[in-house]
């Protein structure tokens, strides 16, 4: 209780401040708004986003922080009082003729969401002292509902492929012209993708008959399209447009207009069947097929706006080109014909090499450390846009407890890795068609790390075979992985003789001896975030497994290879691990108005060893604890299960085999780039089968739910829009590693035994 005190008293403080003082005689603060409506399926949320006026933030819903900060102004023009007025909130005064606006906004709402004979009043509550309470009360009546729709265009071409897809009107639904609009675009791509190269949705319009009360008979129509004349305009059936030549245009000079001009001066000309390939003087970098595969849009075929957007987004993918651009040409001969387009897509070449320097601060649970990189990569390196990265990086961290004399006794790490990117699905035996259909990339990777701890050294040798691909719409793709092959070869340079012996027999096997990892997996993983429209919540799915061994393990079978005295099979003299693991992690953010939302995450993973493995290797276990879970905790020193807080003589010893992840965070902006989150994680991780190193962090259905870690912080951000640093303070609430009534960490907080922080990059879910 002593400890929550201050807490309470500084609330109250807060309660108590004027929020009143810049509200001049005769006005009133806004000081709350409320919707209310006696039957409407709409949310209430939704319902005051039409509303002109709203009242001042509130952080987490509670405390009106930013008007606080304004208060505590003066009129003198010092520049603290400047600043304060810059990082708070202006008080919000009620203005009537905005209120009116609001009243007026939400009856048309309303109308278009089907409730036609709809009414709207307010009411202002001044009771209170200088501040006031506005609500809006709306009569949303019986909702007009569709009795009948038909499709009339006008044209039996239309009318035929308009019936070749399903509308999504239905009879007996809302009246709702939102659903309309959406109606609309549905049909306009509809046409845009078979020909119709001018059609706009302008063109669409609806006749509503509603003489009988709460019933619309709606009939979808299509103006003609009216040409001008020496006399009069006159209306003319929309016609088709076939693509009739292509041109592709390789140049440096994206600002000319005139894409004739720019052909005139091309140097070199390529066809490929019948698309022309052009390049200007020096910009022959890229080969023609390469852009050949990347062009949907074929001469002889009916113009489809989906080939287009593919053609642009094929293209622009290629690291080897900055810009893209796609513009058309009409002919015909008479207005009564097809029209014939003539497409020309200008790219331009990017620079090929380019070099970077990378520096970071790095923070391990508390032990802070640098590192530094210099890259170099290489955009087109066989001419066809492949990608080639290379990159070396070092890093030092002061480790607690480090031997300082000898320099040796904190960490040091010496990285090298190379990759190269196809932007192609190379896969043997792959016909051409499905190469072109992929929007695939191939990886090949291979890398060489060394580390150095006072415990060992070691070095780790990895080279993987990679496919990249995406699914779906073209806003919010699904991103698919495959890698083919990963291989991992662990070789220990040196291990601390009295720390090995400190070792349980299977940690120093799978944890610090020579090892193969051999393994294939795929990911999944799906986001609808877009940096375009911040303002909408955003979900986003992650899936993955990976299979390790097998085809080793079936190869040592079928050639009769004998084990060793530990009864594991060996690839050239070392141990080879044999493993499944799955993980899951779905996430979701809610905006509940201009500044604040709600996100929350829930994950799960399982490794199961089998076969030439009674143990997961070190470096693909799961850890608990850290900037992305677990916050109350420093980075893995959380779990396994309930296993002893003595018994985690080091960071070896908690690691586990399943894992169990829940996060929710409120977050809200403050002012400026400033963001504030308060936050509740849960979760801990368990060793799939009992480890006599880790007592009691197996996992059990009877005891699990009791092993559940919980804590619960707070958190500064600066959000630059293209990356956030984040800074987050946690509390333990629930320790499973305590015994008996120690275990409710929330009933004796400290910042000592009881607080983490945390500095990242980016959200932590």
């Amino acid at each position: 209780m002593p400890r929550i005190t201050p807490v309470l008293l500084a609330l109250l403080v807060l309660a108590s401040c004027s929020t009143t003082r810049y509200v001049g005689e005769g006005e009133y603060l806004l000081d709350r708004v409320r919707v209310e409506a006696d039957y409407s399926p709409i949310p209430t949320s939704e319902l005051k986003s039409y509303l002109h006026q709203h009242p001042n933030q509130k952080i987490f819903g509670l405390l009106k922080w930013p008007l606080y900060v304004y208060d505590w102004s003066s009129d003198r023009g010092r520049w603290s009082d400047r600043l304060l007025r810059r990082m708070g909130e202006a008080p919000v005064i009620m203005d009537t003729s905005l209120i009116v606006l609001s009243r007026d906004e939400l009856r048309r709402y309303m109308v278009n969401k089907g409730f036609v004979q709809a009414a709207v009043d307010y009411a202002i509550d001044t009771s209170r002292s200088r501040r006031a309470t506005v609500r809006y009360r709306i009569r949303s009546g019986a909702p007009y509902l569709i009795a009948s729709y038909r499709l009339e265009p006008g044209d039996d071409r239309m009318d035929s492929l308009l019936r070749t897809e399903p509308t999504p009107i239905r009879v007996g639904q809302r009246f709702d012209r939102d659903e309309l609009e959406q109606e609309r675009q549905r049909i306009t791509s509809l046409m845009r993708r078979n020909g119709y190269f001018a059609f706009h949705r302008d063109y669409i319009y609806f006749s509503a008959d509603s003489s009988v009360p709460e019933r619309v008979d709606l009939v979808m129509r299509i103006r003609p399209v009216r040409i001008a004349t020496d006399s009069l305009p006159i209306e003319h059936p929309h016609r088709l447009y076939c693509v009739d030549s292509v041109r592709i245009l390789v140049d440096s000079r994206t600002h000319l207009t005139d894409s004739s001009t720019l052909f005139r001066t091309a140097t070199d000309t390529v066809r490929i069947r019948d698309v022309e390939i052009r390049y200007a003087a020096g910009q022959h970098l890229l080969r023609p097929g390469v852009l050949y595969r990347r062009c949907f849009l074929l001469p002889g075929h009916l113009f489809n706006e989906r080939d287009a957007e593919r053609t642009y987004s094929s293209l622009a993918g290629l690291g080897a080109l900055r810009h893209v651009s796609l513009r058309y040409e009409e002919t015909t001969d008479n207005p009564s014909d097809t029209v014939r387009l003539q497409t020309t897509i200008i790219t331009a070449a990017a620079p090929p090499q380019g070099f970077g320097l990378e520096l970071e601060g790095t923070n391990s649970g508390g032990d802070l450390g640098f590192a530094s990189a210099v890259s170099y990569r290489h955009r087109n390196l066989l001419r066809g846009s492949e990608l080639l990265s290379t990159r070396v990086r070092g890093a030092y961290e002061a480790l607690s407890g480090g031997d300082r004399r000898s320099g040796w006794g904190n960490y040091w790490e010496f990285e090298t890795e190379a990759s190269i990117h196809f932007p192609t699905f190379l896969l043997p035996f792959a016909s051409y068609a499905f190469r072109r259909r992929m929007r695939a990339t191939t990886e090949f990777k291979i890398s060489y790390d060394q580390q150095r701890r006072p415990e060992y050294r070691r070095a780790i040798i990895s080279g993987g075979w990679n496919y990249n691909w995406q699914t779906g719409a073209s806003n919010h793709p699904a991103r698919h992985t495959l890698k083919l092959i990963d291989v991992d070869y662990i070789y220990m340079l040196h291990v601390d003789t009295a720390f090995r012996s400190r070792l349980p027999e299977l940690t120093a096997k799978y944890n610090y001896s020579d090892m193969f990892i051999v393994s294939s997996g795929y990911t999944y993983s799906l986001n609808s975030y877009d940096p375009m429209r911040r303002n909408r919540s955003a979900h986003s799915l992650r899936a993955a497994i990976e299979l390790a061994g097998n085809a080793l393990y079936g190869l040592s079978h079928l050639l009769g290879a004998s084990r060793g005295a530990d009864g594991s099979y060996k690839l050239f003299g070392t141990t080879y691990s044999q493993f499944v693991k799955a993980d899951i992690d779905y996430a979701r953010s809610i905006v509940l108005d201009a500044r604040n939302s709600v996100a929350f995450h829930i994950g799960g993973g399982l490794g199961v060893p089998y076969g030439n493995s009674t143990e997961i290797p070190f470096v693909r276990r799961y850890y608990a604890g850290g900037a992305n879970n677990n916050r109350g905790w420093s980075v893995r020193t959380l779990g396994p299960g309930s296993m002893a807080d003595e018994e985690s003589t080091s960071f070896i010893n908690q690691v586990g085999d399943i894992r169990l992840d829940a996060n929710i965070e409120y977050r809200t902006r403050l002012f400026w780039k400033f963001e504030l989150a308060a936050y509740i994680d849960a979760g801990n991780i368990w060793t799939i089968r009992r480890y006599g190193y880790q007592p009691d962090g197996d996992f059990r259905l009877s005891r699990f739910y009791r092993e559940i870690a919980l804590s619960y912080g707070l958190g500064l951000r600066l959000d630059f829009d293209y990356f956030l640093i984040r800074f987050d303070t946690g509390l333990k609430a629930y320790d499973p590693g305590q015994r008996g009534a120690r275990r409710w960490a929330i009933s004796r907080p400290n910042l000592t035994n009881n607080f983490a922080w945390h500095f990242a990059i980016g959200y932590p879910f």
